[in-house]
């Protein structure tokens, strides 16, 4: 799929033009195009002192740090555009992008998105570029007439700036609305299309629940609810746990993804398990990134995420799926452990022992995944490790038809 960047917006929202306003306002650039190097290098500074502050040491980082010239420029250069990436890679996944076609089959006065911690917008600047996407793709959906962003946010600062990219970059004029408010209770429509993009995991954990629930109370029929969190262990741990008291508590809400059912998350912070449910997204950088990659040592070609998609009243399901992996493959060395070996082939027949040892050879041997099922269960499942085969990544879909080898008959 490709990158958000490079939609071809035709209708409200000119993808391009709003790089442009992102290049300018990071300044690493002459008007000539030739890059300003003593900039790039200090901006890259300033980034890698922020990134630091939010991955390493969270006790560091000021809550005012977008409130400054250099905080802002910074988290602008380096953290505004993979989050809109994440967000839109996400959304139009096979399995979620059916639910965003769901809001345009209609012909719509209005499409409501409310962005609760929004910053600079990169959540609604997402939508804007999928829905422009969607249009293009698919002639038999509606545009609709106009959209309204509520963009919910304590700093106006910030919400100024982003809103300042959106609006310099929108095709006819009052197509699309930004109107900042502080708090979700202060929304006065019924929204299409709610986000919460890591946000969660800056305000405390008692007042997550309420929160969301006056969100979701703010949302009509069909619509839908995106939280995406940093896919680090704490916070997707705590996401899962947020999940399973909202799923318990709120009517009509069901999960698009990337849950294979709505029982209690087998990886919460509420079991004993090490592992946590997160997935990646592998793309393209800008250039202009690349080049503040470069400066601040950030790597940012893979994004992590963890995330709930939900939707009130599902208007219908993507196709059915057994189970979505949720690690990465690795390898089991038969060879060098007898009593695993003895667990494969126990049950095998002498010819089908034969065939298991040959299949074996391959160079990898066994790969073991970790299964989320249907039963709310974790499950081991193995597989050959044939280069000719199709590899279970991390966050894959599986089908029950799917040929993995054999899935372990002992839930873990």
């Amino acid at each position: 799929m490709r990158n958000f960047y490079e939609v071809n917006g035709n209708v409200f929202f000119n993808i391009e033009k709003y790089m442009v306003e992102w290049e300018k306002y990071i300044g690493i650039y002459d008007k000539n195009g030739t890059e300003k190097k003593g900039s790039a290098q200090s901006l890259g500074s300033h980034v890698q002192k922020l990134w630091k502050n939010f991955n390493e040491d969270r006790s560091q980082l000021d809550k005012h740090y977008m409130e400054t010239a250099i905080g802002l420029q910074a988290y602008i250069s380096s953290f505004l555009l993979p989050n809109i990436e994440r967000v839109f890679s996400l959304l139009v996944r096979d399995e979620n992008i059916f639910a965003i076609e769901s809001l345009l089959v209609t012909e719509k006065e209005e499409l409501v998105i409310s962005d609760f911690g929004c910053g600079p917008l990169s959540g609604s600047v997402a939508i804007l570029a999928l829905v422009e996407y969607l249009l293009a793709q698919n002639s038999k959906l509606f545009a609709p007439k106009k959209i309204c962003i509520y963009a919910i946010d304590r700093s106006e600062k910030v919400v100024e700036l982003g809103a300042k990219f959106v609006k310099n970059s929108i095709i006819t004029d009052n197509s699309i609305s930004i109107e900042r408010l502080t708090s979700p209770a202060k929304i006065s429509k019924e929204i299409d299309i709610a986000l919460c993009i890591n946000v969660f995991n800056e305000i405390p954990e008692k007042h997550r629940f309420k929160t969301l629930k006056s969100i979701y109370d703010n949302t009509h029929e069909g619509a839908l609810l995106l939280i995406m969190e940093p896919g680090q262990e704490e916070h997707a741990k705590a996401l899962g746990a947020l999940r399973d008291h909202f799923i318990e508590n709120s009517e009509n809400c069901e999960i698009i993804s990337p849950c294979a059912h709505n029982k209690p998350c087998p990886l919460s912070q509420n079991t004993g398990r090490k592992d946590w449910c997160w997935f990646r997204h592998s793309w393209n950088p800008p250039t202009s990134l690349k080049l503040i990659d470069k400066y601040s040592k950030i790597d940012h070609h893979e994004l992590n995420f963890s995330y709930l998609f939900l939707q009130k009243n599902k208007i219908r399901s993507a196709e059915n799926y057994f189970a979505r992996c949720v690690s990465d493959e690795f390898a089991l060395d038969l060879k060098g452990n007898k009593a695993q070996f003895d667990y494969f082939t126990n049950n095998l027949s002498s010819g089908d022992k034969e065939e298991f040892i040959e299949m074996t050879q391959y160079e990898g041997g066994l790969q073991k995944i970790l299964l989320c099922t249907q039963t709310g269960a974790l499950e081991s499942a193995f597989m050959i490790a044939d280069p000719e085969q199709k590899e279970y990544r991390r966050g894959r879909r599986i089908k029950e038809s799917d040929e993995l080898y054999m899935r372990a008959k002992e839930r873990i």
